[in-house]
């Protein structure tokens, strides 16, 4: 189950809306927006950053929720509001002193396409439309919003031979 680009892996990127959440919105009568991000999710992030490894947010859309839920996880780089994901993305690296080879990327539509292809691995959910599927090296069996993200954090993890360290950390 090991893979050679994700052992290099340093810092974690990730889409928001179809990738932490399921892509879904609920619109408020008070201009408020909503959305549904997963436990085991979140619980992942706590693995991957206990790992040594960096973790970033680079979100299409402005959401307060999303805000809220990244300084829960204390996931320090999240960049809302970005039309342009390719200069956010070199821009991290550049903040993180890392190459993009080390970088990896989880988007699930054509506008993360860019980063998709420039980072040294890529990942995608089920619901992610087809040239994205096909441009990526790991496409989750979990669904966007429903547990995608912690899966890929296990792939990655694994590859790094770190789980098995995770796994003896809570047995004890």
């Amino acid at each position: 189950m090991k893979n050679e680009k994700a052992e290099k892996i340093k810092i974690l990127i990730v889409d928001a809306d179809g990738v932490l959440t399921d892509g879904t919105i609920i619109c408020g009568n008070f201009n408020d927006e909503y959305r549904a991000f997963n436990v085991h999710d979140g619980f992942g992030f706590e693995l991957l950053h206990r790992s040594g490894i960096k973790s970033a947010i680079i979100s299409g859309k402005l959401s307060r929720a999303l805000a809220r839920r990244a300084r829960s996880l204390k996931i320090k780089h999240v960049y809302q509001n970005v039309s342009n994901k390719s200069s956010v993305f070199k821009k991290i690296l550049k903040k993180c002193r890392l190459k993009p080879e080390e970088a990896a990327y989880v988007g699930d539509d054509l506008f993360d396409l860019p980063v998709l292809k420039n980072a040294g691995f890529s990942a995608t959910v089920p619901e992610a439309c087809g040239d994205v599927k096909n441009a990526v090296d790991y496409v989750s069996k979990k669904r966007g919003g429903r547990g995608a993200v912690r899966e890929i954090i296990e792939f990655i993890l694994k590859s790094q031979d770190k789980w098995e360290k995770i796994i003896q950390h809570y047995l004890g």
